[in-house]
């Protein structure tokens, strides 16, 4: 099978990448490289059936020909940035994410590829009176731009596949960690490690440190995609992809601290229910639908968490505590 994976050079787009080839899959990754790195590919270039094609999903031709031929296409490729900084352009998320997945679906039709993977988030259902939060929550109400746009290229997704006869899966993740996952910004366990660097007796944290929040490793997130994608045969199959737990942003602090082996730190609280404008201060995803299909996490949210921050230290030459 041919397999087109917009934003393979990201993160987790990398991971899954790595694995179509092991299996013997031909991969075409697509990235821009505005956040995704050459670094993450770079064990895969020389496979003789590898390729990489840098360009922009905004750019409607590119895309076309990238979907040239393919029998399925991957598209993770998305503003990576879930936080909405003051001064931002307020249609970077409208552009990255839902134009950018229009071109997808657009290329697809016109190149006659019928299956989509889709990569979405837990942030399309904003606050949930619900918890833990199904599939079928009534009315999503996203209260990011990320998460709004997300929730509209779900939409389009749902009508391309209707009107064309596409075959779609779409996974809302939740916060998904791993060695890859570290850039400062990005992640909370980047932002610790990078603020304990510059202070290792102090810890500013925002919001209120009762933000609580399901992480999943990026291996085990490839692994449930692909589980899914050969079990469930739907034409538009949708599951939550995480554990059924959370874990609060103050004992990933704790980790953090006790895994650098420092002692005495003080918590800075910034205050406030939310880290940032647009943050869902907690959800736990209801994951009973991808379990009754199959596939079950392997670790906890605080184990996935424990095996990131060893990693990220490890990448950063910050020696573990033993």
């Amino acid at each position: 099978m041919k397999a087109l994976v917009t934003g393979g050079a990201g993160c987790i787009g990398s991971d899954l990448a790595a694995t179509l080839l092991a299996r013997g899959d031909q991969v075409v990754v697509v990235d821009n490289l505005s956040s995704g790195k050459i670094e993450h590919i770079a064990p895969l270039q020389g496979a003789p059936n590898f390729t990489f094609l840098e360009g922009d999903l905004e750019d409607f031709d590119f895309t076309l020909a990238a979907a040239a031929g393919v029998d399925i296409v991957y598209h993770l490729a998305a503003n990576p940035d879930v936080k909405f900084v003051e001064g931002d352009p307020t249609d970077k998320d409208l552009r990255q994410n839902t134009i950018c997945t229009y071109n997808v679906l657009e290329a697809m039709r016109r190149a006659a590829v019928k299956q989509l993977v889709f990569s979405s988030t837990s942030a399309v259902y904003g606050v949930s009176p619900v918890q833990p939060i199904p599939e079928s929550a009534f009315l999503p109400e996203p209260i990011s731009l990320y998460g709004a746009t997300k929730l509209g290229c779900e939409s389009l997704i749902s009508a391309f596949q209707n009107l064309f006869g596409f075959q779609c899966w779409i996974f809302r993740f939740a916060n998904i960690v791993g060695p890859k996952v570290r850039k400062k910004g990005r992640t909370v366990i980047g932002d610790f490690i990078a603020r304990l660097q510059e202070n290792p007796r102090r810890l500013t944290i925002l919001g209120d440190g009762r933000q609580a929040k399901s992480y999943l490793l990026s291996e085990e997130c490839v692994e449930a995609m692909l589980y899914a994608i050969d079990h469930a045969g739907g034409p538009l199959n949708i599951y939550n992809l995480g554990c059924d737990d959370s874990l609060q942003v103050t004992r990933i602090a704790d980790l953090v601290v006790d895994a650098m082996g420092l002692t005495g730190v003080e918590y800075d609280f910034t205050g406030g229910e939310g880290g940032w404008p647009g943050d869902v201060p907690r959800f736990r995803l209801d994951v009973d639908r991808i379990n009754r299909l199959g596939w079950k996490a392997r670790h906890t949210s605080e184990q996935a968490v424990r095996i990131a921050i060893e990693s990220v230290l490890a990448h950063t030459g910050v020696a573990c505590r033993p």
